[in-house]
């Protein structure tokens, strides 16, 4: 009797049968040091030995994982995924077995060579699983299906660009992943008939490190002050008069400093802060209050290069009533700078009383 698992065998045998890649011959030659460091295990299947790093999972349905010997786009060994029906419980393929830690301030890149071959030309899904410092599954993010098949009997490459940072608004903390190359049995995408047989192969898995050049400004410092002569006093939880608000010599006044923590230099004109989660004894309270960097009541001027502060100097008072005031300082909140990271760039709590 000729199985279903007979079939899907035969028709990956007949599909690889003296196909050779190139790079199989040539090997996959050596990391220069200048490269990035690939984090993903056992990257082109050769280690075929209980150190292999990856683990087949079939999600409930009839599919089958396999290894293709002489057969790869980096190196001889390849993985391959032969399935047709889905089980609602996720696309079959491999995982790597162990959570790779990554660091939330990169951006990293995670991608395979894949092969669909002839007449059973397969959709490829690649995944990532978030974790957190504890170990805990808390999501994940994948490439999807897409709609249009690529040419099949050649290799492609499917890159997915990974970035903790900004995933984090989402998920919470972000420690480390687990990465799945997939077949995608979502058939519908692609006009595929329900219940075909399809076939995906894998090689030359990456996951890696960029470096990533952009600014990142961050609210490095806050204080509050009051003249007295020639010095500036700092008072934590100032009690600040609005009479003696309307005279430079004598008001309060907030500093807050700017740094740029990134890598690469920023170049706008003028920079913008907003004052947000303000409060007013207690309750919510907005007076729309914003400043602009530009060197005004600043020292700054374009660029801002890496390591670079700036420092603000606001003297509170106008359009505010009596009572006691707590607010944080937030630049850039309009996005206008592409940063490394977009979630630093609120400040510590600053409070302060008004009194008449």
């Amino acid at each position: 009797m000729l199985t279903l698992r007979n079939v899907k065998t035969q028709a990956v045998a007949l599909t690889m049968a003296g196909t050779i890649a190139v790079s199989s011959i040539l090997g996959s030659g050596m990391v220069s040091a200048n490269e990035p460091v690939n984090l993903a295990p056992n990257p082109s299947f050769e280690n075929l030995t209980s150190d292999f790093g990856w683990a087949r999972d079939a999600k409930g349905t009839d599919a089958y994982i396999g290894m293709a010997t002489s057969f790869g786009s980096d190196g001889k060994n390849s993985i391959y995924i032969v399935g047709s029906d889905p089980a609602n419980k996720g696309w079959p393929g491999m995982e790597t077995k162990k959570i790779i830690p990554v660091d939330s301030n990169k951006e990293y890149t995670f991608s395979a060579s894949y092969y669909a071959p002839g007449n059973y030309a397969g959709l490829p899904w690649m995944d990532i699983a978030l974790y957190n410092s504890e170990g805990d599954h808390i999501g994940g993010v994948s490439t999807g299906t897409s709609p249009v098949q690529e040419s099949a009997n050649t290799w492609h490459e499917k890159t997915y660009q990974f970035k903790p940072a900004a995933l984090e608004k989402h998920f919470g903390e972000i420690a480390g992943v687990k990465l799945g190359l997939k077949l995608s049995l979502n058939y519908n995408a692609a006009g595929i008939e329900d219940g075909a047989t399809t076939i995906l192969v894998y090689d030359d898995v990456k996951f890696e490190a960029v470096q990533v050049d952009a600014p990142d400004l961050v609210v490095s410092s806050t204080g509050n002050g009051f003249n007295l002569g020639d010095t500036t006093i700092e008072v934590d939880n100032p009690v600040i008069s609005l009479s003696m608000q309307n005279t430079l010599s004598t008001a309060t006044k907030i500093f807050f400093t700017v740094k740029n923590e990134g890598t690469a230099d920023v170049t706008a004109p003028t920079i913008k802060a907003v004052q947000v989660k303000m409060t007013k004894d207690g309750m919510p309270w907005n007076n729309g209050g914003y400043f602009m960097f530009d060197g005004n009541m600043d020292d700054y001027v374009a660029p801002l290069s890496p390591g670079e502060e700036t420092t603000h100097t606001w003297i509170p008072g106008a359009g505010m009533e009596t009572g006691h005031y707590t607010l944080q300082i937030m630049v850039d909140p309009d996005g206008l700078v592409d940063e490394l990271n977009e979630e630093n760039n609120v400040s510590e709590v600053i409070s302060f009383q008004i009194v008449d």
